[in-house]
């Protein structure tokens, strides 16, 4: 279908000469230049179950060097982030423009909310292929990126219907920590704070400009099933001011310390 427009893809502003600055421009013209075999690539990855997962941390793993180790993720993810982000929304505008696609599954959540672990359940236990014409988008509902998406589907006579992870916020740090741990990718705290907090806000104005969007929150205790219920009441999603939030954020990071020692 073609390649996408190298001036979408934003530069970070690394140092000039650093491996930072290499490892971008690397991922930027691989990406420029060879979209549709990148987007193949991705769709042969066994967790894109043939591309209908579509999700911008798997879109990393189709470069080698990122792949390959851990160490190689901790320390260039910066650097690949935004051409992964722009190949993954490539891969998203495909998909809303392809006749076999009717719906798209929506999966969001703050940092550390089990978003991929959820999806490829999801896939594991679509015994009755529900997901046939389905594609499984995950990702954040930061505006005005996500709000653009769910009106390019509509457009495209896609219906959207959004899964919102909703995990206590101890759960959110467990898991955060166990991610870094198992796959080197770890999150600031400014960063968990922002997608905690704003999430509230970021659905409630959702639901409110697509009147008709159908949504279920899971309210999450643990990853175990038993553990979760499920919502359509967006006040379920308030976990507090930043300032409540981040005094949580301290006492919890505290006693994750003390388990550690």
């Amino acid at each position: 279908m073609g390649n996408i427009d190298r001036t979408t893809i934003r530069r970070k502003g690394f140092k000039k000469g650093s491996i930072e600055e290499k490892i971008e421009g690397y991922c930027i013209n691989m990406a420029c230049t060879h979209t549709d075999g990148i987007l193949k690539a991705y769709g042969e990855l066994p967790e894109s179950r043939g591309g209908k997962y579509i999700n911008s941390d798997l879109m990393k793993m189709i470069f080698p060097f990122y792949a390959k180790k851990i160490e190689n993720r901790r320390l260039y993810n910066t650097a690949i982030t935004n051409s992964a982000a722009v190949l993954t929304n490539e891969a998203y505008i495909r998909a809303m423009q392809s006749p076999d696609i009717h719906r798209c599954i929506y999966v969001t959540g703050p940092y550390g909310a089990g978003k991929s672990y959820f999806v490829q359940a999801l896939f594991e236990g679509d015994k009755e292929g529900i997901l046939e014409n389905s594609v499984v988008y995950e990702g954040s509902i930061t505006p005005p990126a996500f709000e653009e998406k769910i009106e390019y589907a509509l457009q495209h006579g896609v219906t959207p219907y959004i899964i919102a992870l909703n995990p206590t916020f101890e759960l959110s740090m467990r898991n955060i920590k166990e991610r870094a741990r198992k796959v080197g990718r770890d999150v600031e705290k400014g960063e968990v704070l922002d997608k905690f907090c704003n999430f509230y806000t970021y659905m409630k104005a959702i639901i409110e400009r697509f009147e008709s969007i159908t949504f279920t929150i899971y309210n999450k205790k643990s990853n175990e099933a038993k553990d979760i219920d499920y919502s359509t009441n967006i006040e379920d999603l308030y976990h507090g001011t930043i300032q409540e939030v981040e005094m949580e954020y301290e006492r919890i990071a505290r006693m994750l310390e003390d388990e550690a020692r």
